[in-house]
C-alpha cells in the first residue's frame, strides 16, 4: 500500500491555486480564491480517493488526469460569476485549476 500524505497533497493544492487565482484573475482574486478553495473542498474526497489509486498503481496517470477534467461540468465559479467576470474567463481560470491538479498531483506522487 502506498504511503500518501493526503493532507500535505491537499494543503500544496490549495497554495497552487491561491497563487493562480492571484496571476490570473488578479482583480477578482477575492473571489477567485475562494471559488478555487471550494472547488477543492467540493473534489476532496474523490481526489483522496484518486490520489491513493494513482500511488498504488491502480490507475494511471492518463486515468487520474481523465477523472479530474471531467470534473468541469460538475464545477461552478459562483463568487467570479457574482463578480461579473466573463465566462470565458471564469471557464479559462476553472481549466487551470483542474489542470493545475492534475500536474502537482502527478508530480507528488
Amino acid at each position: 500500500m502506498a504511503n500518501i500524505d493526503f493532507q500535505n497533497v491537499l494543503e500544496t493544492l490549495k497554495t497552487e491555486v491561491t497563487n493562480l487565482a492571484l496571476s490570473t484573475v488578479s482583480n477578482y482574486k477575492s473571489e477567485a480564491t475562494a471559488d478555487a478553495l471550494s472547488m477543492l473542498n467540493m473534489m476532496k474526497e474523490n481526489l483522496s480517493t484518486w490520489t491513493l489509486e494513482l500511488a498504488e498503481g491502480k490507475i494511471s496517470a492518463k486515468d487520474f488526469e481523465y477523472l479530474v477534467l471531467g470534473q468541469k461540468e460538475l464545477i461552478e465559479m459562483n463568487a467570479l460569476k457574482q463578480a461579473g467576470l466573463a465566462m470565458i474567463q471564469v471557464d479559462e481560470f476553472k481549466n487551470g485549476i483542474l489542470n493545475l491538479i492534475v500536474k502537482t498531483v502527478i508530480g507528488l506522487i
